[in-house]
């Protein structure tokens, strides 16, 4: 049995711990990553939960080559794309734990756009849809998703490029303008 349970007598105790220490933190990147409601992160973490308690118990994980929490991020990436495909909302997307978490290239984010459609016109279509939403952002939300996805530079390239005075800032003002977009998005496909 893998070494974080002390004892067998332990074992849920050790289990209960680990899962409180990755819930807020695999909700809020499934919520980001795939764009799940709360209900779906929750219903998600609790299949992956189980999928990974009996592989510890039965030992299948006793030579573990990454952390524990890698291991648990990619069962609940299957379960998101697989619930994603169930509602006929497949998004192809890979992402990476630790400092690469939310960088995506524009090839993904068109996975993301036309994984329900391959028809040429709707994906023009989207692409002008697309490019209206940011461009109708507010500054510097217009200027940052351009810098990330259409132009793939690097967080670090955009920190010094916008003049924040850290990377984590930026970031945190790229996440909030993704949010933006994502509403704004949204609330044009409802329009048509």
């Amino acid at each position: 049995m893998i070494a974080l349970f002390k004892s067998k007598s332990s074992e849920k105790d050790d289990f209960k711990k680990i899962l409180k220490d990755y819930r807020e933190k695999t909700y809020n990147l499934l919520s980001s990553t795939f764009g799940l409601s709360r209900n779906d992160c929750e219903e998600i973490f609790q299949e992956a939960s189980i999928i990974l308690y009996q592989q510890i118990t039965e030992g299948k994980l006793d030579n573990l080559q990454h952390s524990l929490y890698t291991y648990f991020v990619g069962i609940c990436k299957n379960k998101a794309h697989e619930a994603l495909r169930k509602k006929g909302k497949f998004v192809n997307l890979s992402f990476e734990i630790g400092t690469k978490c939310n960088e995506v290239n524009m090839d993904k984010v068109e996975d993301i756009l036309y994984s329900i459609e391959d028809n040429e016109s709707r994906r023009a279509e989207k692409q002008l849809e697309v490019q209206k939403v940011v461009a109708s952002l507010p500054h510097p939300c217009n200027e940052l998703l351009w810098a990330y996805y259409r132009d793939s530079l690097t967080v670090k390239e955009m920190t010094k490029m916008f003049g924040y005075a850290s990377e984590s800032a930026l970031k945190v003002t790229k996440h909030r303008c993704c949010e933006k977009f994502r509403k704004r998005f949204s609330e044009l496909k409802t329009i048509f």
